[in-house]
């Protein structure tokens, strides 16, 4: 019983000295919504397929077009909003290396190369 009360009392402690607190510490505490940077790969739809393993391909991949776009073009434009999800699925089936449907890609190399050559792309656009 001795050990209820002083866990009471502990727990009491914090919520006293929050009742006493004003309402303009909670502004301090409310984090912003994050904002995505200027150029990033956006989250592939679920209706594209069940899998999240699949979608992470895709998001590669879309990844990797950007990339060879740029390479293309010499411009810094963004094109990862501006390929459609569409292309990306075509494009995917150049990258199946598994008849296993929920393992059609390798995913940690797809997402090497194009973090590769987006790198390159960025340290071009950088200057």
């Amino acid at each position: 019983m001795k050990h209820l009360v002083a866990s009471v009392a502990l727990f009491t402690l914090p919520l006293a000295s929050l009742a006493n607190a004003g309402s303009s510490d909670f502004f301090t505490m409310a984090v912003g919504e994050d904002t995505p940077s200027a150029c990033e790969a956006p989250r592939p739809p679920a209706s594209l397929n069940p899998s999240p393993y699949v979608r992470n391909g895709y998001r590669a991949i879309l990844r990797i077009m950007a990339a060879e776009r740029w390479k293309e073009t010499g411009s810094c434009e963004c094109y990862l909003t501006q390929i459609p999800w569409d292309e990306v699925v075509l494009e995917a089936e150049g990258y199946v290396t598994s008849d296993n449907p929920l393992l059609p890609f390798k995913v940690a190399e797809l997402r090497l190369q194009a973090d590769e050559m987006l790198v390159t792309r960025d340290a071009a656009c950088a200057n």
